[in-house]
């Protein structure tokens, strides 16, 4: 890496740093890896990855990947590998979520790469920590204005009051978030609003593996076909398109998600409520994060990239989409 850049792309494949030789979240496998994080579209079985230690964990538990194709990397460690000073960071999106800073000791250059990030604190895991760097690359899920989350003092609210008018109507207020990281912040704000609550097999799963990494969450109870009194499940969003669903007595199903923000979220999702709960860093935050670094170009990866970098480029940041498209000539310089 030099300050003139040395980042190559793969489109699809995810992005390469040359002189390491080091891919980042590729979704197809490769000699040498930087994993995020341990969702399915950040994971492939490379020769070699590196990681933090629940994301190790978690690859383990999930995916069966062996701990001899795993390097362990702790959060705010400093490692040299070769003239590179490479920092993982926390990134606030999920267990085990990590950044990745990079620095060439040489010429000083630095990188930061966001994988899947959030600003916003959560309940369940460690906040998001930020670096200056030179290069920014980062995600742009919630890349345009109009997706601006509510404080999360509201989103939390919603959700209690979700699951106490459910149960005093007499209904089964199920809470529909993905099995690893969105069950677990859901867990996380019952628990602390004294709500009892289960998990499917699945989910209890995730969080008991999170638990032996020593997070701080409640002991899942395991749905078995039966709910007890007064309680709320937590479950998987496949759950309402199998035949377990309909064993449970009055179902009132809400989906957690980012997406709620969108007009008509409930009938996409086909559920009786939809709240904006969110592991994604919103509009608001992607700016601020621009502003933090302080970079002198941008790469926006996932999502609405070509609109967030346009949104960029007006606050005068040097910022192209890596899918191009938006002015090729300049986007060359990241190639």
């Amino acid at each position: 890496m030099t300050r003139e850049s040395e980042i190559r792309l793969s489109p699809g494949h995810g992005l390469h740093l040359t002189d390491m030789d080091m891919w980042l979240d590729s979704r197809r496998p490769k000699p040498w890896a930087f994993v995020s994080h341990a969702h399915s579209d950040h994971v492939a079985r490379h020769q070699k990855i590196l990681c933090s230690p629940i994301t190790a964990h978690l690859l383990q538990k999930r995916y069966r990947i062996s701990h001899e194709r795993i390097c362990i990397q702790d959060f705010h460690e400093r490692r040299m590998r070769g003239k590179f000073r490479v920092t993982l960071l926390p990134a606030g999106h999920i267990a085990g979520s990590t950044m990745l800073h990079v620095e060439d000791s040489d010429t000083g250059a630095s990188l930061l790469y966001t994988g899947d990030y959030k600003l916003r604190p959560s309940r369940s895991i460690e906040s998001a920590c930020l670096m200056p760097a030179d290069t920014l690359i980062m995600e742009s899920t919630f890349g345009l204005p109009r997706y601006v989350l509510p404080p999360s003092t509201d989103i939390e609210h919603q959700i209690g009051a979700f699951v106490k008018t459910s149960l005093a109507d007499g209904a089964t207020p199920v809470l529909f978030g993905y099995s690893l990281g969105k069950a677990q912040e859901i867990a996380a704000i019952l628990d602390a609003q004294n709500l009892p609550h289960c998990q499917t097999a699945g989910v209890a799963a995730m969080t008991d593996a999170c638990r032996q990494m020593g997070m701080n969450l409640p002991a899942p109870e395991i749905w078995r076909g039966e709910m007890p009194t007064g309680y709320a499940l937590i479950a998987a969003p496949q759950l309402a398109r199998q035949r377990d669903y309909a064993r449970i007595p009055h179902a009132r199903s809400a989906m957690l998600t980012g997406w709620a923000l969108n007009p008509g979220a409930r009938f996409r999702y086909r559920c009786d409520a939809a709240i904006p709960l969110s592991d994604h860093a919103d509009f608001p935050d992607l700016l601020r994060t621009a502003e933090w670094v302080k970079p002198r170009r941008i790469l926006t990866v996932h999502g609405s990239t070509r609109e967030f970098a346009a949104s960029l480029r007006s606050l005068n940041f040097n910022a192209w989409s890596h899918h191009g498209g938006d002015q090729l000539e300049l986007f060359s310089d990241f190639l």
